[in-house]
């Protein structure tokens, strides 16, 4: 077995921090802090929650001097823009067809007219009907799979449930992502595949990524935190060894550890109570380590020239300085084939020009990786919109107030009874300087609120609406309250209030079939027919291990596809079904009543 001195203590500690180093830039680039700015401000929106637009910073940058009113209402905008738009964009579980992709079928004039033409021809006819039957059974057990795999995976709701998550994501945030993996439940040693949901600000891109559909992006990672034994159960670490590296305390550990003497403890810097571990996983189109290292350059090599070009590597944030998955225990061997195998994406997704997650970005922003908040372009006209309402009411508030004012000459009696609001019953006046009473005490009329406001609020109200698509006919309203009066003016309005919402669809069907094929390619590499003896029976099982996995990963990655069927998605419109099939029954009713005669079936 070949042996190299490829990774040492000293260089593996040098290979993790440049990948912090990277995860950093990725995190400062402005493309991504911008990104992200927003996203926190449109979240807290949603959320229902307008206390950061009252922060001291966002109003020194937003709002100047405005002081902070006693009343903060949050104009529920964003909510309603979750609230319509997301039903509307997907419905129901996604209906997945795997479909072979077909050969070119040669014509008889191709080959010599001869007999020996003849033979070729039906020979090569043959073998091809051959070769399209057996795709053809393997699209058939992985659309089987799949839609399977998508209503067992964990989760609330299954598949349905994690893309619900991510489309409130990219409604509200910009991007939804669902990231692909193996599993097993608790007691089984099945392994099966499923979509799962992962917050948008959990992944860090190539900070040199220029283009909107990623196709220069070098490298990508995902930030998880965990429980350190978690941690080293996934990576096969002895018991403990993450123990002390722990930078952050679970709830359940402050919950069990808040003493004095362990407040004080963590107070003073102390990890001593600390649990979860912060992590990434990082998918590397550049090898294991970048190329701009110039630390220790000949084992950077060896090791560059062992792994390749697509590597795997999983670091810490703490004080780890080894790979997760190429612990020392590993490394110290010095295997070149352990090297290989665990630096190795866990699913080669790259062999279809693929990363593991699969993204919704609504409006991709040209030259830039990441896109724009649905939200983004109707933030200024929400925030002017929590802003005024909230002055409204302090000022509704105010005008309801009883402001009384009294002569300083009247009683001690009256005055108090004045202050006590307390009007009823007999009060004795004793005039004075022949002065009358309301001379004496009189209410303070506050200013009336004007009613340009109000107009002012319908337009800002309908400038966002216009930027998000919020449109009354969303609703079920009439424009204006205006009533159609022709069935041509209906059918405008239907088609110009769907070009948006069609074009929203359209994106989460080709989110979920990206979603669809990542799925595909995971359960070509990791299940086996044993894992599906319940689900497709003995034989059929396996037919799986024959087909798909012990065959050339060529044969699940580029003979076929995973389409989403149309409309599969959507919620069902039963009125234009109904009728649809009123339509259809004046045509095919008689073609059925005369086979009725014939056949009398």
């Amino acid at each position: 077995m070949e042996q190299l001195k490829i990774l040492d203590q000293s260089y593996a500690a040098d290979l993790v921090e440049d990948w912090r180093r990277q995860i950093r830039a990725s995190a400062n680039s402005p493309a991504r802090m911008k990104f992200m700015k927003t996203a926190k401000t449109c979240d807290e929106f949603f959320r229902g929650s307008a206390e950061s637009i009252w922060h001291e910073d966002f109003r020194k940058n937003f709002l100047g001097d405005i002081p902070a009113p006693n009343f903060r209402a949050n104009v529920a905008k964003a909510f309603e823009l979750v609230a319509v738009m997301g039903p509307t964009v997907m419905w129901d579980y996604a209906g997945r067809e795997c479909k072979p992709i077909d050969r070119l079928r040669l014509p008889p004039g191709a080959f010599p007219e001869d007999e020996s033409g003849q033979q070729r021809y039906e020979i090569a006819t043959s073998e091809h009907e051959s070769l399209y039957q057996t795709r053809a059974a393997t699209a058939e057990l992985l659309s089987g799979y799949l839609n399977y795999s998508q209503r067992e995976q964990p989760g609330k709701h299954a598949l349905i449930g994690a893309s619900h998550l991510a489309i409130t994501d990219a409604l509200v945030k910009g991007r939804g992502c669902l990231v692909t993996e193996h599993y097993k439940y608790p007691g089984s040693d099945r392994t099966l595949t499923g979509c799962f949901h992962m917050h948008p600000e959990d992944l860090f891109i190539d900070p040199g990524c220029r283009h909107a559909d990623l196709n220069d992006c070098m490298w990508m990672a995902r930030r998880h935190v965990d429980k350190y034994w978690k941690v080293e159960e996934r990576f096969g670490l002895p018991k403990d060894s993450l123990k002390d590296k722990c930078a952050k305390m679970s709830h359940e550990s402050a919950a069990s550890n808040n003493s004095v003497a362990a407040i004080n403890e963590r107070e003073q810097g102390s990890n001593k109570y600390c649990d979860t571990i912060e992590w990434y996983e990082i998918w590397s189109k550049v090898g294991p380590g970048c190329r701009s290292m110039q630390v220790q350059p000949e084992l950077a090599k060896k090791l560059q020239d062992k792994v390749g070009e697509y590597a795997y590597i999983c670091i810490a944030e703490s004080n780890v300085e080894y790979p997760l998955n190429y612990p020392p225990k590993v490394h110290s061997r010095n295997d070149t084939d352990e090297i290989e195998d665990a630096l190795a994406w866990p699913v080669p997704y790259y062999l279809d020009g693929r990363w593991p997650i699969a993204m919704l970005d609504f409006y991709p922003i040209p030259g830039n990786p990441w896109p724009l908040a649905p939200m983004a372009m109707g933030l200024t006209e929400l925030i002017f919109l929590n802003v005024i309402m909230s002055v409204l009411m302090e000022r509704a508030y105010e005008a309801s107030q009883s402001i009384l004012v009294a002569d300083k000459s009247l009683s001690d009696d009256l005055i108090d009874r004045l202050k006590r609001k307390d009007w009823s019953g007999l009060v004795e006046f004793d005039s004075q300087a022949g002065k009358k009473i309301n001379e004496l005490i009189d209410f303070v009329k506050t200013p009336d609120i004007k009613p340009d406001i109000f107009a002012v609020i319908d337009w800002v109200s309908a400038s966002f609406d216009k930027r998000t698509g919020l449109t009354e006919l969303l609703y079920g309203l009439n424009p204006g309250g205006k009533v159609s009066r022709s069935a041509a003016d209906i059918k405008v309005k239907e088609e110009a209030v769907n070009t948006r919402t069609d074009w929203m669809q359209r994106c989460v069907e080709a989110w979920q079939t990206e979603a669809a094929n990542l799925e595909r390619i995971a359960a070509g590499w990791h299940v086996t027919g044993e894992d599906l003896g319940q689900l497709f029976g003995e034989h059929w099982a396996k037919l799986w291990d024959e087909l798909i996995a012990t065959e050339e990963p060529e044969v699940y990655l580029r003979q076929m596809k995973v389409t989403v069927e149309a409309n599969s998605i959507r919620k069902p419109n039963k009125f234009r079904d109904n009728a649809n099939l009123q339509q259809v029954m004046g045509y095919i009713m008689p073609l059925l009543k005369e086979y009725w005669n014939v056949s009398g079936d």
